[in-house]
């Protein structure tokens, strides 16, 4: 009988619980990963994400080579590639680690669970973020989440007695199941070598400059950490970023800063974890019907292609488009924008936005998609003028002309607001279907109407106490002012 690895978003063999208790199991180790083309063909899902796990498991098959191990890839439904396993080669027990997916993952992996329950086979699953399963009371998760990540990392084996000889179906992964053609021309390498050089250039110098600098999009793609993608995919592991940074000396500020920000990230997939409906419908069951109207695919295309007239979101989106990240200021903007300007319901500008994002971590993104949007009646709205926020951000319309050659030769004056400009035609930049203020005025003047006559306070109370924050942020000093606002890294 066998041990099997069934490897998901957790592509690195240190501080990984399933690799490390197979490896105690005095059983042959089989590591399984399983390309699922329903799962690729989701709108969440795309090729740039696809691209990176690639490049995350040749590493990774690497990694297992060196203490014996080999890595076995298979392309189908789950339950059928475990009977084939199971049928040459029975399973003892199944190790995995928790996933907080999509809905489509949540319901894989019930049946799952399910199938190796029939046959008897054990089931052992361990978590790899501060984030626990069942019913969790929030003033409780606070505790329990710090102590987790101070727990000593797993190492990883010294050796795994496989169950293959070499590899297996590694050319599988040179051929994308989905069909979008999402490729990041611009994406980060998904390689281990490239995720511990990503924290190694952070911790060492770029650190010293983040919190000054992550909120521009001149500074952000060096002055952000850039591990999200590799968080993500658990190609480093959430508790090993977090003890790095708790070593380094110095620069206290601003590894506080991201300190606390590598804590809301459990803190945020808890909230999936707690209600997977969270990627479905509006969390706050009052606002389901908030933007109940008739969807303006016009409008949605338009902000999807970089096209909707207003020059630093279609700046950002075609930013986006090219690398698959930018920061999280301006991923608000953008489903800001779609949800208040363009009056846009939350759903289908959440999957777009998560098909871009290489770094796709769905209890991250949807709680806060809903929280950009207005969904969840506990926090604030957050209304965003993209004028004035290039204006802050690219004063000069450096990054607008580098995205938008087409307004290379707009004056820096009308930059901004080129449908101001008599010298440009409509033929070459379109004009805004909706003016960014008064659209602007326009969303607020709708919430408001419609928080006054359908949001009851018990159901926000009841969001609060299963969703909301339990930890008070330190007060910032007048030097060091910081934002709410979360950092995706």
């Amino acid at each position: 009988m066998i041990s099997l690895v069934w490897l998901k978003r957790d592509l690195r063999i240190n501080d990984h619980a399933p690799i490390h208790f197979a490896a105690q199991s005095m059983r042959p180790v089989l590591c399984l990963y399983v390309i699922e083309p329903e799962y690729w063909c989701l709108d969440d899902t795309s090729e740039r994400q696809f691209r990176f796990i690639a490049q995350a498991l040749h590493s990774l098959a690497t990694q297992l080579e060196r203490i014996g191990g080999r890595l076995l890839v298979r392309r189908g439904e789950v339950c059928d590639i475990f009977a084939r396993i199971h049928q040459h080669a029975p399973i003892h027990t199944l190790y995995s680690h928790q996933e907080t997916g999509n809905s489509w993952t949540y319901s894989r992996d019930n049946q799952v669970f399910s199938w190796c329950r029939e046959r008897s086979i054990a089931i052992a699953t361990y978590r790899q973020q501060a984030v626990f399963r069942g019913a969790i009371e929030r003033d409780h998760w606070q505790s329990k989440a710090q102590h987790w990540l101070k727990q000593p990392q797993l190492e990883s084996p010294t050796h795994l007695t496989s169950l293959l000889s070499h590899h297996d179906g590694l050319a599988l992964l040179d051929h994308y199941p989905g069909n979008d053609n999402l490729i990041a021309s611009g994406a980060q390498h998904g390689a281990h070598a490239c995720a511990l050089a990503t924290q190694q250039s952070f911790l060492a110098t770029r650190m010293h400059h983040y919190r000054g600098g992550i909120s521009s999009v001149l500074s952000a793609p060096t002055r952000c950490s850039r591990l999200s993608p590799y968080l993500a995919y658990g190609v480093i592991s959430l508790r090993e970023s977090i003890q790095s940074l708790g070593a380094i000396k110095g620069a206290a500020g601003h590894k506080r800063a991201v300190l606390a920000r590598l804590h809301w990230h459990s803190h945020f997939v808890q909230k999936l974890e707690s209600e997977p409906s969270y990627c479905e419908h509006a969390v706050h069951r009052d606002l389901i019907h908030l933007r109940a109207e008739q969807f303006d695919q016009q409008q949605f295309l338009a902000w999807c292609q970089g096209q909707t007239g207003v020059p630093f979101i279609d700046a950002c989106m075609r930013f986006l488009h090219h690398y698959g990240w930018i920061n999280f200021r301006m991923r608000a903007m953008l489903i800001a924008y779609a949800s208040y300007q363009l009056w846009l319901d939350w759903r289908q500008p959440a999957a777009f936005l998560a098909a871009q994002f290489v770094d796709y971590e769905p209890g991250i993104h949807y709680p806060q998609v809903q929280m950009q949007s207005g969904c969840t009646g506990i926090n604030p709205w957050r209304m965003y003028n993209p004028v004035t926020q290039g204006q802050k951000y690219d004063p000069h319309g450096h990054f607008i002309r580098r995205w938008l050659p087409e307004l290379s030769k707009v004056p820096s004056a009308y930059v901004h607001t080129p449908w101001l400009y008599n010298g440009l035609s409509h033929d070459t930049y379109p004009h805004p279907s909706v003016l960014p203020d008064i659209a602007l005025r326009q969303a607020k003047a709708r919430i408001s109407d419609y928080y006054q006559r359908h949001v009851n306070s018990r159901e926000t109370a009841r969001v609060g106490h299963q969703h909301g924050s339990r930890k008070r942020q330190p007060k910032a000093t007048s030097k060091t002012k910081s934002s709410k606002q979360l950092g995706l890294f």
